[in-house]
């Protein structure tokens, strides 16, 4: 291995003048700079982060722990904006998925792993919105918790606003004359099953419409269950010929939207000419390939990783969870009958008031 004190031999300086260097002093001179970088360029010399990490007692490395969220197509964002943040304050992650499937010692192997090569911090990812069980080793560096929520320990935590992009998906609905809008909604065990209903029913009778209990109705399906396709379907049924028959219809996610176009073709109907559909999620290829394509609050997976990492960083970690708002894109399937045409994609943070 090539040491430092092979490139101060080749650039004929002290080794403590290729440390300064190394290190960015501006106090050294831009030519013998010049000199000990091309040295290091010729004999591809390569720091000892050990020795920087037991000098700085800094590692510069954060801890990641997927809780399957790299295992998931849709929540993988979560790592692409805590990565985003960490690399614009020089901080690599090291990141362990771990399945709780697998068992405590798979993850406490993995956590570990984690500690053992000091991590300056720890964030804990979720794969979809859930309570999480946090090992209490995360108590012992910070950390911070991103798309899930947990008792016993406090961090901060960053989740999606459900109920608030529930009552502006539902307002948009309102918004384009639909009056009799029908919530095909979450499997109930899911967390933010309650909190999309919720929302729903404030927008509701915020314009002063009585929430008709009939026209909100749980899907069955969702991360927990699997397929249970023939269930939705049957929800679906239920919607279409009911009377009167909602003009509107909000599903809790892009999959149930996409089973509800398909039921609509099959009766020769046309999703934004005979039926509004709106979602959630903005799963994709779902969203976009849909025809026509599907207006959808996206889950904010970026913006949470982002905002995770930047507290996570912060010298001033405050507890507490703060809620991440969605992100509402507009295509063409929330029109329908009597609705005003917009032709224009258009995409907007939800933020028009509390």
């Amino acid at each position: 291995m090539v040491s430092i004190k092979d490139v101060a031999r080749l650039a004929g300086t002290s080794f403590k003048t290729v440390s300064r260097v190394i290190n960015d002093d501006p106090a050294v001179r831009e030519e013998t700079r010049a000199r000990v970088r091309q040295a290091i360029e010729e004999l591809g010399y390569r720091p000892n982060s050990a020795a920087r990490t037991m000098r700085s007692q800094r590692s510069g490395v954060i801890g990641f722990i997927s809780d399957r969220v790299t295992t998931q197509p849709h929540s993988g964002d979560i790592l692409r904006g805590a990565q985003q943040v960490g690399d614009a304050h020089d901080k690599v992650l090291m990141v362990v998925n771990i399945d709780r499937d697998a068992g405590f010692r798979h993850r406490q192997r993995a956590l570990d792993m984690l500690l053992e090569r000091r991590v300056e911090g720890l964030l804990y990812a979720c794969d979809y919105h859930r309570e999480v069980e946090l090992p209490k080793e995360m108590g012992m560096v910070p950390s911070v918790l991103a798309n899930g929520f947990a008792s016993g320990i406090e961090v901060p935590t960053f989740l999606p606003d459900e109920q608030r992009a529930a009552r502006e998906i539902t307002r948009l609905l309102l918004a384009q004359g639909h009056r009799c809008i029908a919530y095909l909604g979450l499997n109930p065990r899911l967390a933010a099953a309650s909190l999309r209903q919720a929302g729903y029913r404030q927008a509701l009778e915020e314009a002063g419409i009585a929430v008709d209990e009939a026209l909100m109705q749980p899907a069955e399906v969702g991360v927990l269950d699997g397929d249970e396709r023939s269930t939705v379907e049957a929800t679906i049924d239920r919607l279409l010929t009911s009377s009167p028959r909602p003009t509107a219809i909000l599903c809790g996610q892009d999959s149930t939207a996409m089973q509800l176009y398909l039921a609509l073709a099959s009766r020769g109907q046309c999703v934004g000419r005979d039926m509004a559909v709106a979602s959630f999620d903005d799963q994709r290829p779902i969203s976009i390939f849909l025809t026509p394509g599907l207006t959808t609050m996206r889950l904010p997976h970026l913006e949470m990783g982002q905002q995770a990492m930047r507290c996570l960083l912060s010298q001033e970690r405050e507890g507490g969870t703060t809620l991440v708002p969605f992100a509402r894109v507009e295509r063409q399937s929330h029109l329908g009958p009597g609705s005003p045409r917009r032709s224009a994609l258009s995409e907007s943070a939800v933020g028009d008031g509390p």
